[in-house]
């Protein structure tokens, strides 16, 4: 995918799907997720507030990472099937985030007068279980970007996902009502970020305060 231009005037919120792919996460309903993405694209493309703020990207990872989908506008996003295999090497996963982060966020620039945009807001979804060694990696990155952890699956490790944020959802399957669900969740929660971007001068250092109101968060 060719990247597309940048508008300098509009500060964006880049939003990026981290998917683990590995074995464990094996199941038809993997397919939802596919259709479950483009669902979201089109909901916030209608959305004032997300409409031209929010930029979506998708990495997904088993024993390699792979940017399945560079950072775009919404209304770029044409699907990226998903397949099962290999180990969870999440370490790994999240180095690889970061560059693309690093290449495709832009920075803040006193020389320039620019600031920027805001700080990434990154989903994790995985059942918990990585294979390879994470948490130094997570424990930095996680202080870099904005991070809700999806655990999926009745045996996730919920506490492994609180290692990486504090912010954790449930998803005990893979069905496509439970997704549309954690869709319209998802939509709510960029909603949110989106809103509040718009109206603080500075980045979205804490985002805390974005899911006091959403029911399924464990604390």
């Amino acid at each position: 995918m060719i990247r597309p231009e940048i508008d300098p005037n509009i500060r964006r919120l880049p939003v990026y799907m981290l998917v683990d792919c590995s074995s464990s996460m094996n199941g038809d309903a993997i397919e939802a997720v596919d259709q479950g993405f483009k669902n979201l694209t089109v909901k916030l493309r209608t959305n004032p507030y997300t409409s031209d703020i929010v930029w979506f990207s998708i990495i997904s990872f088993d024993s390699i990472p792979r940017q399945m989908i560079p950072l775009c506008p919404l209304g770029e996003y044409r699907g990226a099937p998903f397949k099962i295999g290999g180990s969870s090497n999440l370490g790994r996963a999240l180095i690889f985030l970061r560059e693309c982060v690093d290449q495709e966020v832009r920075k803040q620039s006193a020389e320039r007068g620019e600031k920027g945009d805001w700080r990434p807001l990154v989903f994790l979804m995985s059942d918990g279980r990585p294979t390879d060694n994470w948490e130094a990696v997570a424990a930095a990155v996680s202080k870099e970007m904005n991070f809700v952890a999806c655990g999926v699956g009745i045996d996730v490790n919920i506490d492994m996902l609180k290692k990486v944020t504090r912010t954790v959802v449930l998803m005990k399957d893979l069905t496509q009502e439970t997704f549309n669900q954690f869709i319209d969740f998802l939509g709510a929660t960029m909603t949110t970020a989106s809103h509040r971007s718009d109206s603080q001068s500075d980045g979205l250092s804490n985002m805390d305060s974005c899911y006091s109101n959403i029911k399924i968060i464990l604390s």
